[in-house]
């Protein structure tokens, strides 16, 4: 049994061993001009792949001292794979598959000799090796057919192969699969984080069907839409997220909680609810207080309650709730606009919004004439956005954009508060 000694604090290389490797690359690329990048970066590829099978070698060997307790106790780690992540300055994940190719070398030997040979990289025998080392551990009996696989991993890219490899282990191992598959669906978890804005930071693991639901349904609603839409793929799904939550609340699709069916309660004055300057800002359920412009997008198309408050912010009465968008009047607007009328959207009229065009608390009628369907963003945008709306002399709908970029966001710091 060998105790390997821990390297030094800063875990710093010598001046001889950065030497020597700058030599190195200057040799290995000596024959490539400066302007070959592809042929530059392949052959630096192969060398990489070759230093990590070498490396895997290694890292075996540590694991197989890692199974004595003096060797961990010693390196102060609990297992190879963390003192190589710690120590070697790596992820997690790339340093269990060095140690993961470097057990299972015995058993894809054909493999790792491709890899030398350049018909395979070494990513494609990570993926091989987990498949061998899953089969090993769950089905012992089985037979690894090392060659079939070879075959597919020439052929194909690591993504590619990982899928075949998988129908590969639940043809040999289908118990284990399911296993797996039962273990991601309850380490399932989302957490939320307040930012100091307000604002959430979302953060989570989804097992891959339970991934795949939600990419299913973010996908449609995470396309570009309408003229000038230029927000990046990420943009898009966050907004598509708060969409569809918006969605399910107004349609009544979330389970009732105490008899009353979830949804964005608001509390506001009379003065915030009309814009009128010096008037504070609306309270928001589970949110930060919002602006009087957030407050007038809500109330487009909603319930409104009056509440009167006494001396000593006594609640003296509560009037009815109130629609403000009536039942046949939001039929008719459904007919007549069909989806929503931003310029090259077709968001469908069941996922937009009634917005009067001069608010109702600024004497805008609610009636057909002062209507126009908005899906959520584009609501955003008209209200809080900046962006106004108009119409032409043939009755389109024109969008004018603000005189200033509202998206520019200043750099927060998250919060304590949950």
């Amino acid at each position: 049994m060998t105790v390997l000694a821990s390297p030094s604090r800063t875990g710093s290389v010598g001046e001889p061993l950065r030497r020597e490797v700058d030599e190195f690359l200057a040799l290995m690329l000596s024959d490539l001009s400066s302007g070959d990048i592809t042929g530059r970066l392949k052959r630096l590829a192969y060398v990489r792949d070759r230093l990590n099978l070498a490396f895997s070698k290694d890292a075996a060997r540590l694991s197989a001292e890692f199974r004595e307790a003096e060797t961990a106790n010693g390196l102060d780690a609990t297992t190879a794979g963390e003192w190589i992540r710690h120590n070697c300055k790596m992820k997690s994940g790339a340093a269990y598959d060095c140690v993961n190719v470097g057990e299972q070398l015995p058993r894809i030997a054909k493999c790792a000799q491709a890899m030398v040979e350049g018909e395979i990289g070494f990513a494609h025998l990570s993926v091989i090796a987990r498949t061998a080392s899953a089969l090993s551990k769950a089905a012992p009996e089985s037979i690894f057919e090392e060659d079939d696989v070879l075959e597919h991993a020439r052929e194909s890219s690591a993504g590619r192969l990982w899928h075949y490899c998988e129908r590969l282990r639940h043809a040999l191992d289908p118990e284990g699969v399911e296993q797996d598959h039962r273990v991601a669906v309850e380490e399932r978890s989302l957490q939320l984080r307040v930012w100091e804005d307000g604002s959430l930071q979302i953060s989570g693991k989804l097992d891959p069907v339970g991934g795949a639901a939600l990419r299913t349904a973010l996908e449609p609603l995470a396309q570009p839409m309408g003229e000038g839409d230029d927000r990046g793929l990420e943009h898009r799904q966050g907004d598509a997220i708060v969409e569809l939550s918006l969605h399910s609340l107004d349609a009544g699709l979330v389970p009732q909680h105490a008899s009353q069916r979830p949804h964005l309660q608001v509390t506001t004055t009379l003065e915030t609810l009309q814009g009128l300057p010096g008037s504070p800002a609306a309270d928001l359920e589970f949110s930060t207080p919002i602006s009087a412009l957030t407050v007038q997008r809500l109330a487009c198309d909603a319930n409104v309650a009056r509440v009167v408050f006494g001396p000593g912010s006594i609640v003296v009465d509560v009037g009815r709730a109130a629609r403000v968008v009536s039942g046949s009047c939001r039929r008719a607007l459904n007919a007549r606009d069909q989806h929503c009328r931003w310029p090259g959207c077709e968001r469908t009229a069941s996922w937009s919004a009634a917005h009067h065009v001069v608010h109702w608390t600024q004497g805008g009628r609610t009636d057909l004439s002062n209507l126009l369907l908005l899906c959520h963003r584009h609501h955003w945008m008209v209200h809080e956005g900046g962006w106004k709306l108009a119409r032409s002399d043939d009755d389109r709908v024109l969008a004018i954009p603000p005189v200033y970029d509202y998206w520019r966001a200043p750099q927060l710091q998250p919060s304590s508060r949950q």
